[in-house]
């Protein structure tokens, strides 16, 4: 056995050979583990600027020849390059962006651009501010959410959802001021911006999507506030709706791709949702959720989103239409009449649920209200309507009209004129459907005629 001083000497010897020997190991430099690619992330371009302007094209959408735009040092995300645009008041609003054509996609799917937007002098209420989008005339509304005032401290994340088109390409824009103007709350702007770190990816979990046979859902999560069985449902009869439109229409819209609607914050705050593909669907305010609670508790097929899918409707040649506002109605009341749908509306004591044909009666109270002197297009969209009762010409002559007019138009003038032809189109049909003279004409009092001119002259 050995003592305590052999003991403490061999741990010495053990201790001063390991120490001689790692001074001796040149140790590997570290390698960080590669990050995890993301599968739906899109490769873009230089998306942070430092490159300069590299793969990015500008384009002066709207006044765009006094704006500032170039490339600054040490304004970005953490110090680094960043995208600068500005434009002063006094050279009037504007809308410029750096754009950049992506391709490589999968066809006719949801992406997702987002950026980081510090910004300074955007006057509130006025344009859209500095936004991200993608110009796509099948939507000519959606971009990212609008800011106003002055956040030069912090970065702001925006972003915005978009389909590629059929052949797996997009143009993904950063921009002070919106493409459009009109409804995007006057769409142009004035002000400061930078814009960095731009990506794009496909859309997975980021929002949540459902597909029926002819229309998909793509719903912001925290929003979807019903069960999966309720939306399903809602959605059967979205797809129904949709089969009926076509039918009074003779065609489809969109060469028969399924129909997205799509929650978006990019939307002037005073609509609710607007067509075009995809429909969009506002989540500025409280309409998606207060539609999911009627659907849920009212067996409600949701009067608003109907009414967006009869403006994409609105097919061929629509030099015959004289209100797209009341048609949209129209095709809709067609296809509750068709499949017994239920709606849930104002009555003359509350809200209540109109079920198929009963619509007309919710059109009669505005008929009731302005016939007497100049009748609004509600009341305008009962006189038609009422027709259809198959006791006096029923929907075929209805259905055989819109597919005539949507191929071969109209014949000009001004509203009046377009609404005096379509009665003269729907006779020559109901004529032919019941083999018997028939002027629809004689079925309107002299009031409601005149009432009807006045309002449309």
């Amino acid at each position: 056995m050995k003592n305590h001083k052999e003991y403490l000497c061999t741990l010495a010897i053990i201790t001063c050979a390991a120490s001689c020997s790692d001074k001796n190991v040149i140790p590997e430099p570290y390698t960080p583990p590669p990050a995890i690619k993301s599968p739906y992330t899109v490769k873009i371009e230089n998306g942070t600027f430092e490159d300069g302007l590299s793969g990015w094209t500008i384009k002066d959408y709207y006044n765009g020849g006094n704006a500032l735009l170039e490339i600054v040092e040490g304004q970005g995300v953490q110090d680094s390059k960043c995208l600068k645009i500005q434009q002063l008041p006094e050279n009037g609003k504007c809308c410029i962006a750096a754009e950049q054509r992506l391709t490589g996609l999968d066809p006719d799917q949801m992406y997702r651009i987002t950026a980081r937007i510090r910004y300074s002098d955007i006057p509130s209420g006025e344009g859209t501010g500095p936004v991200v989008f993608s110009p796509n005339t099948n939507q000519y509304w959606n971009s990212s959410r609008y800011l106003y005032g002055t956040d030069l401290k912090q970065w702001t994340t925006v972003y915005s959802d978009f389909l590629s088109d059929d052949n797996g390409e997009a143009t993904i824009s950063v921009a002070l001021g919106f493409w459009q103007g009109g409804m995007a709350n006057g769409g142009r702007s004035t002000g400061t911006a930078y814009f960095d770190n731009i990506s794009v990816k496909k859309v997975s979990d980021e929002l949540f999507s459902m597909e029926g046979e002819h229309v998909k859902l793509y719903i912001e999560p925290s929003k979807v506030i019903v069960p999966g069985n309720v939306l399903s449902l809602w959605l059967e009869r979205l797809d129904m709706m949709y089969l009926s439109y076509a039918e009074l229409m003779g065609a489809v819209p969109h060469n028969g791709k399924k129909l997205g609607i799509l929650t978006t914050h990019g939307m002037y705050s005073g609509y609710w949702a607007l067509a075009g593909y995809p429909i969009l669907w506002s989540i500025n305010y409280t309409a998606v959720e207060d539609s999911f609670a009627q659907i849920n508790d009212h067996d409600d097929w949701c009067f608003g989103i109907l009414h967006e899918m009869g403006h994409v409707f609105n097919l061929g040649n629509s030099s015959w239409n004289w209100n797209d506002e009341m048609f949209a109605n129209f095709r809709m009341h067609y296809g509750l009449a068709m499949n017994n749908g239920r709606v849930y509306m104002d009555g003359t004591d509350g809200k209540r649920i109109y079920t198929g044909n009963e619509i007309l009666d919710m059109y009669k109270i505005d008929y009731d209200r302005t016939i007497g002197t100049t009748v609004n297009d509600n009341g305008i969209h009962y006189m038609l309507a009422r027709l259809a009762n198959d006791s006096i010409i029923g929907w075929e002559p209805f259905r055989r009209t819109f597919r005539y007019l949507q191929q071969n138009g109209g014949n000009g003038g001004g509203s009046h004129d377009k609404f005096l032809f379509f009665l003269k189109t729907l006779s020559r049909y109901a004529t032919e459907v019941h083999g018997r003279n028939i002027d629809v004409m004689d079925f309107f009092t002299a009031q409601e005629l005149e009432s009807i001119r006045k309002q449309l002259q």
